[in-house]
């Protein structure tokens, strides 16, 4: 009796040993990742025009890695949909730019919503570029302010380095990619961990939540010793320079003639700008004032009270007089804020950038 009670059980063994992975394409893939993909955590973006795999370098880029994981797997709270519902599964490409970028990352909510409810800095990691196809980084509105929005690029787009987060690359789909357009569903994602490390890499709301706070506090400390290197710079090498109400920084290089131009008054401005810290070089472009990499600047027409380009311009022009030249020196908040600005692309140089909180010096000059 023990005999025959035996054999059926080694047999069923046999039969789930060789014939389940047949029949279960999810235990198949199981082993077929284990058999030939590297170490790591992937995302499988099942989409309507294919899949797309995503390695996620959650070694470099733990906080990020840790939000798309919790997001897609239902881990972390959210303002947008119920606790533990996957965050990206319905969602669409919203956004698609030939030659730029694939974007998605909203939630199918029913209704236009952006994120999830909450902001975490940036996490640059100077060993991954955007410089080529095929990299996956997350889409903010400023500086520090990431969610769920993500993208993939289409081409080298090495001007967003250190202003934008990358965390992972495309290891397979990149045809993929390039099929999808505009209203594109990403029907799933599916987080796959491979190797015991990448197996601990467990995210909790908790977790997450720790992970923001120390990096807020790290921007902010970052923050704290940078405007006192700059407050230091300014005293020491601009200290005869008068103060405005707004706390603008200035000294007349040369005195202009008749009166302040009126509102609405149309009037000719070329500048000369450089990074305070650093002191990289801009000037002015003939398109609305917007700063870039020239050689020379160019003159461009300002409308007082109409024209705006940043705080410390557009109250230094229209306080300005005819022929009047003057150093400017705006800070951060008076420059271009938490917003990263660029210059037109010109070939063969890299697109020109000013990166948010970036405090600037001015050489304005109202032409006659």
């Amino acid at each position: 009796m023990k005999r025959m009670f035996l054999i059926p059980i080694l047999f069923l063994f046999v039969i789930t040993a060789t014939v389940l992975p047949q029949q279960n394409p999810v235990v198949k893939k199981i082993i077929e990742i284990d058999k030939f993909v590297p170490d790591g955590i992937y995302a499988d973006l099942n989409t309507n025009k294919g899949r797309i795999t995503l390695s996620l370098d959650y070694e470099h880029v733990p906080m990020t890695v840790a939000n798309f994981v919790g997001l897609a797997e239902g881990t972390i709270k959210n303002d947008a949909l119920p606790e533990g519902k996957p965050y990206f599964d319905g969602s669409r490409w919203h956004r698609v730019v030939a030659g730029h970028v694939i974007q998605a990352g909203m939630p199918a909510t029913g209704k236009e919503t952006e994120g999830p409810g909450y902001e975490f800095p940036n996490e640059i990691y100077k060993g991954l570029s955007h410089n080529k196809v095929g990299m996956l980084g997350m889409a903010n509105a400023g500086a520090n302010t990431n969610g769920s929005q993500f993208y993939i690029t289409l081409g080298d787009r090495s001007y967003l380095d250190s202003n934008y987060t990358l965390f992972g690359t495309v290891t397979d789909g990149m045809d993929v990619v390039n099929k999808i357009v505009q209203g594109d569903t990403i029907k799933s994602v599916v987080i796959s961990r491979i190797g015991q490390k990448a197996i601990d890499f467990k995210v909790t709301n908790d977790s997450f939540k720790k992970m923001v706070e120390e990096a807020k506090a790290k921007v902010k400390a970052e923050e704290e010793k940078k405007l006192m290197k700059e407050t230091e710079l300014i005293k020491k090498k601009f200290s005869k320079a008068k103060e405005t109400a707004s706390d603008l920084k200035f000294f007349i290089l040369k005195e202009g003639t008749g009166d302040k131009p009126s509102e609405g008054a149309v009037v000719k401005v070329q500048y000369k700008g450089s990074f305070l810290l650093d002191g990289n070089n801009f000037v002015s472009t003939s398109v609305e004032g917007k700063p870039n990499d020239l050689d020379k600047p160019e003159i461009f027409e300002y409308t007082i009270g109409k024209t705006k380009i940043n705080p410390a311009l557009d109250e230094s022009i229209a306080d300005m007089k005819s022929g009047e030249q003057r150093t400017v020196i705006a800070q951060s908040k008076l420059a271009y804020g938490n917003n990263v600005v660029y210059g037109k692309q010109i070939e063969g140089k890299k697109r020109f950038a000013i990166s948010p909180n970036t405090s600037l010096v001015y050489e304005i000059e109202i032409l006659k």
